[in-house]
């Protein structure tokens, strides 16, 4: 079992030092580079990502090698507090991403301590502001909106929410699609263009960016995407207990030789 143990732990943090080694690279490389408008949002978060999976897996890869117990306890502890920030973030984003629990943990708390308003976080948070400027200068420089010439169906069971919203004008508008990338009021139509309709452009920088509807399919991808991440946390909290597991079997392992060592 001791065996099984370190080779468990050797092996599973190797990769994840490659891992972190390669993402850690891709991070700087980004820096260096000079990030477009939509790699800024996953600059940052990838570089501490990046340098703290690098950091946490060479403690365990060193430990596992060298037998140190000081080193494995070192690891241990930071694996522990691993699993317990992904667990409070996977609360988090559940809270974010499901209405009935945002609302009823909204303004809770003890004393001047709150939780905040869960419910309305994602539009408060990416909807609003600079973020929100951001984010459409990240889907102007994108390739999100590029249609082929020909592609004709706009339904919304073929396309993203955020598609839906951002690049075709909203369907109450009655415009006619001339193609792909053109939308024309129709001659026949007599009602008063305002609203989402009047933000509408067939400038590809500009589309429906700055449409309400943008806002919602935005909102609906994020949190799409935020409850697929709930998921992974999940899994990642399985794998990271399993690996905490076997690191406790080898610091057991090396508790006695690392007391005679000092005997």
């Amino acid at each position: 079992m001791p065996r099984l143990s370190n080779a468990a732990v050797i092996t599973t943090n190797a990769i994840l030092v490659l891992i972190g080694l390669a993402t850690l690279c891709f991070s700087v490389y980004l820096f260096i580079a000079g990030p477009s408008e939509c790699q800024r949002f996953i600059q940052n978060p990838l570089i501490v990502t990046a340098t703290l999976l690098f950091f946490i897996s060479s403690l365990g890869l060193i430990a596992a090698l060298y037998d140190n117990y000081i080193i494995i306890t070192l690891y241990l502890f930071f694996l522990f507090l691993s699993i317990l920030l992904t667990l409070i973030f996977s609360i988090f984003i559940f809270l974010v991403t499901n209405a009935s629990a945002g609302k009823a943990f909204s303004d809770k708390g003890i004393g001047n301590v709150k939780t905040g308003d869960l419910q309305n976080w994602i539009g408060d948070h990416f909807l609003q502001g600079k973020n929100w400027e951001g984010i459409k200068r990240c889907m102007a420089d994108s390739s999100v909106c590029k249609f082929r010439p020909r592609d004709v169906d706009f339904d919304a069971k073929h396309l993203t929410h955020v598609k839906f919203g951002c690049c075709r004008p909203p369907v109450e508008c009655g415009f006619e699609a001339k193609n792909a990338t053109f939308w024309t009021v129709p001659a026949t139509s007599t009602a008063a263009i305002t609203g989402d309709c009047k933000t509408w452009s067939n400038t590809q920088s500009q589309l429906c960016y700055s449409c309400e509807t943008c806002k919602v399919g935005v909102y609906k991808g994020i949190r799409k995407r935020w409850r697929i991440l709930l998921v992974f946390n999940l899994l990642l909290i399985l794998l990271v207990v399993l690996l905490y597991s076997c690191g406790c079997c080898v610091r057991k392992n090396n508790r006695v030789p690392w007391k005679r060592r000092f005997l």
